[in-house]
């Protein structure tokens, strides 16, 4: 399958992530309520590396989340790229998020790195990936594909930029989340989900979510806060 439309509607149960190529508004799916959104660094350099940076960014986008009355479900920055999932009550107000996310994060790597990134140099591909989101399974296999994007770098005691996941752990949200939604969609407070993620393998978490959210199924997915 390699029409970006047709990823988009495609059932997901053991997919965690596509080759889908660089996003434009022409081959958005901009009708979802939940969305993957992916950003990507030019020719895949680590400038997430830069320290202080992964934090600053998701304080940001916590700040320009709860300004626009979105959710942010799951967040990691690693060295070269990101992932986000929202629940948005658009995909407009989603897009003007992250338009000024994006332009203030390259200025915070400009500032941090002056020498090395110029004005006129590109550091994040232009637009980002925008995943819409329709079955309560991939949401939840979602969660534990970005759990484990970083297991390489905690496996070589290298620096992950930033996790949402010590949220789970702890209890202690921020403002942008919405520690009652997980509970509501799966069935799982943070703390249970924290929990499988960590312990449980890839196929034991496929297998689960077939078993908990059987194909088609919507349960939670249109929950509002």
């Amino acid at each position: 399958m390699t029409d970006f439309r047709d990823l988009l509607k495609a059932p997901r149960h053991d997919i965690y992530e596509e080759k889908i190529g660089r996003a434009t508004s022409r081959n958005i799916d901009k009708t979802g309520v939940f969305y993957h959104v992916i950003t990507k660094t030019v020719n895949g350099e680590n400038h997430f590396l830069s320290r202080g940076f992964g934090e600053y960014r998701h304080n940001l986008l916590c700040r320009l989340c709860e300004e626009r009355g979105i959710t942010v479900i799951f967040s990691l920055t690693m060295p070269n790229h990101t992932h986000d999932v929202f629940l948005t009550p658009s995909w407009e107000a989603l897009s003007e998020t992250m338009k000024g996310l994006d332009a203030n994060a390259v200025k915070f790597l400009r500032s941090k790195e002056k020498e090395k990134l110029s004005k006129y140099r590109s550091i994040l591909r232009r637009c980002p990936v925008y995943i819409v989101v329709r079955e309560t399974g991939y949401l939840f296999t979602l969660g534990k594909y970005i759990f484990d994007n970083p297991a390489f770098l905690r496996e070589e005691n290298k620096f992950v930029p930033y996790d949402c996941f010590w949220m789970f752990r702890t209890g202690h949200f921020l403002d942008a989340y919405d520690e009652k939604l997980y509970k509501k969609v799966f069935g799982l407070d943070p703390q249970q989900l924290y929990g499988m993620y960590s312990t449980m393998t890839k196929k034991e978490i496929t297998a689960y979510s077939r078993e908990a959210f059987p194909a088609g199924s919507s349960r939670g997915l249109f929950y509002r806060s």
